[in-house]
């Protein structure tokens, strides 16, 4: 009889343990939800969203919310990216495709039309507009406004803020990952009247380019276009750049012909977008700077430090769940081009 009795005590006290704690579940999760983020308020945690800025994408991936993503802008042509379906242009997307994905946050720039918003809210869908940031506080304010609409108010918050942590505290452990000898190195790219420019005190892509480690020649350049005399003054152990146009123009110019870097092997292309985006692809473009200069100078393996889990690691597994309901085709992997240094994650600081 008393076996009988302490059995039903039992059971009545993980009954009211299940109960109490199912209650505190909920009320954890209470906290979350509703969020207001920008201009939009998001009821309850979206399972699938569409994202029409590259910038925006990237920090999504570096913060684990990849997963979510059933859909992208073409502006979102990072190669981790390749299997989700595109649709349409950051401005112009095709509203009908985006609602055949059933996704329940669009997440766009400025530059989305207003009649393509309203339908796409019309369609059921909450649309998130946002600044692209300028400066560390906008983008810090970015990572905690991406990881709150995806995530929550408290625990979305909180890995959003994690997540820029651990990113500026991976690239500054990439900055001191150099050998004892400090290179010069320089970044180039042509704007549309074809003048060789570069980053400019001030601006993010450059703070990202300087992680690199070594003296940037035109550090204390003013504006994007460069003085080509102090290219030549500098005359940089090593030039990344940002496509072929470049180094044909570097080539071409015969007072530029005999720049250290030209004569050296020491060019190096890694595209202009990759220190725009402000996650998982400026990572990695600060690795792939510094395992082109450490195979020169012949640091030890563990100088360049291990480069972002989200680049590589946690991109495959989103990409491969958001292909399932793909309403347009995805466009075939990318190549390996034999200039792409490829990287391990295993000692990378995850986002929490």
């Amino acid at each position: 009889m008393k076996r009988t009795i302490s059995i039903v005590l039992i059971l009545c006290m993980l009954l009211t343990s299940a109960i109490f704690f199912s209650g505190c579940s909920a009320i954890e999760k209470g906290k979350d939800w509703p969020v207001t983020v920008g201009d939009a308020t998001i009821g309850k945690e979206p399972q699938s969203i569409v994202v029409l800025n590259d910038v925006f994408a990237d920090i999504i991936s570096a913060i684990g919310y990849d997963i979510k993503m059933v859909g992208r802008s073409e502006e979102c042509n990072q190669d981790f990216l390749y299997i989700v379906p595109v649709v349409g242009t950051a401005a112009d997307p095709d509203v009908n495709t985006i609602a055949s994905l059933k996704a329940d946050v669009v997440l766009a720039d400025h530059s989305l039309n207003s009649d393509a918003k309203a339908k796409l809210e019309s369609n059921g869908a909450v649309v998130v507009t946002l600044d692209v940031p300028g400066n560390e506080d906008e983008l810090k304010n970015l990572y905690i406004s991406l990881g709150t609409a995806l995530g929550g108010k408290e625990t979305g918050s909180t890995k959003g803020e994690k997540g820029y942590d651990s990113h500026m505290d991976l690239l500054s452990k990439m900055n001191t990952a150099t050998s004892n000898v400090v290179q010069t190195v320089a970044y180039l790219y042509m704007n549309e009247n074809n003048q060789l420019c570069t980053f400019v005190q001030g601006t993010l892509p450059y703070k990202f380019f300087n992680y690199n480690g070594n003296t940037n020649v035109f550090s204390n350049q003013k504006e994007p276009v460069v003085n080509l005399e102090e290219l030549r003054l500098g005359s940089p152990n090593y030039i990344f750049y940002d496509s072929e146009a470049v180094l044909t123009a570097l080539k071409a110019d015969q007072t530029l012909a005999h720049l250290h870097a030209l004569t050296n092997n020491g060019t190096f292309l890694i595209p202009r977008k990759s220190f725009e985006r402000y996650g998982a692809s400026a990572e990695e473009a600060v690795f792939k700077m510094l395992s082109f200069i450490e195979k020169d100078t012949k640091a030890t393996p563990d100088q360049a430090t291990a480069a972002p889990n989200a680049a590589n690691g946690q991109a495959a597994p989103a990409a491969t769940q958001a292909a399932a309901p793909a309403a347009t085709q995805a466009p075939a992997a990318p190549q390996n081009d034999e200039n792409v240094i490829t990287y391990s994650a295993q000692d990378a600081p995850a986002a929490e």
